[in-house]
């Protein structure tokens, strides 16, 4: 499976983010095989059709879609690259982090470190047509780049960000204010802190200083699924990418991730996808996620 790192010195610069028309390079950015990254991307699709597939869950183009992706995930996409039309944005957390001052932003986002809903949205009318302006200057300050276009660019970002958290929000029924927020922000921090370990639902509401009956009531209100699911999820999503990418053993990735025995890791990938991890792994060197 290929890996994508960002590489933040592409301009001769140091840039922790990206932004490009579609029509510029589409050998890199339409992947046909699985593949994972190590940075926060979104697509905005003017034109185009096709199917992508972000952990296994297919997403139909249309024009209007923006799908989104989160570090770690992998992503395998089927489009026609005749005709497609749109932008390609990427970035690392630290890009931003200076400009909110707040370490917990990405996590904040409905739709990255999403657990619970289709990766995607369909945007329309003047909603696109924004992104599409606010993009354009991104690209254009990036070629153009002076001593205060970092700044520029972190405003523009924000603003696409923050309108896509309502856009997403709206687009999938989410509740705008929600006293479950905070705690879904740091349980989501801690899944990916801990994806090594083998903490459970009490361990993780100990960290969280609350009962693990109150974690349990409030994430399943907030995203419709239990503590539970999410950290099984979210370990599903591991041991898929251990498989791929790192060709590691069953053994080893049982070691590492402190399950008992192999067999006992394989019990759970079984149990959770249908396959057993070999045939995960045969299935995904096929480049199928059908």
């Amino acid at each position: 499976m290929r890996y994508f790192d960002f590489d933040d010195s592409k301009y001769g610069f140091p840039l922790a983010m990206d932004a490009h028309r579609f029509e510029d390079n589409t050998d890199l950015i339409f992947e046909a095989g699985p593949h994972t990254i190590n940075f926060f991307e979104i697509m905005f699709f003017e034109q185009g059709s096709g199917v992508a597939y972000t952990n296994e869950k297919r997403i139909e183009l249309c024009p209007g879609t923006i799908l989104f992706a989160s570090p770690n995930q992998i992503k395998q996409c089927d489009f026609d690259k005749n005709g497609v039309k749109g932008f390609h944005l990427i970035f690392k957390p630290e890009f931003l982090e200076s400009f909110f001052q707040d370490k917990t932003l990405v996590y904040k986002l409905p739709y990255f470190y999403n657990y619970s809903f289709a990766p995607y949205i369909v945007a329309m009318g003047v909603d696109f047509e924004l992104f599409k302006s606010m993009l354009s200057e991104i690209v254009f300050e990036i070629g153009a780049f002076r001593s205060d276009s970092p700044n520029m660019i972190r405003a523009l970002l924000a603003s696409i960000l923050l309108r896509l958290d309502r856009l997403f929000r709206a687009f999938h029924h989410i509740a705008n204010e929600s006293t479950n927020n905070n705690l879904l922000t740091r349980f989501k921090m801690l899944l990916e802190e801990h994806v090594n370990s083998n903490l459970n639902c009490n361990q993780y509401a100990s960290l969280l200083k609350i009962h693990r009956n109150e974690l349990n009531r409030q994430i399943k209100a907030y995203t419709g699924h239990s503590p539970i699911t999410l950290l099984q999820h979210r370990k599903i999503q591991e041991i898929k990418q251990r498989l791929l990418l790192d060709e590691q053993s069953i053994a080893q990735i049982a070691f590492e991730l402190h399950f008992s025995d192999p067999n006992n890791l394989s019990r759970f990938f079984k149990k959770l996808t249908g396959l057993s991890p070999s045939a995960y792994k045969q299935k995904m060197q096929n480049d199928s996620f059908s």
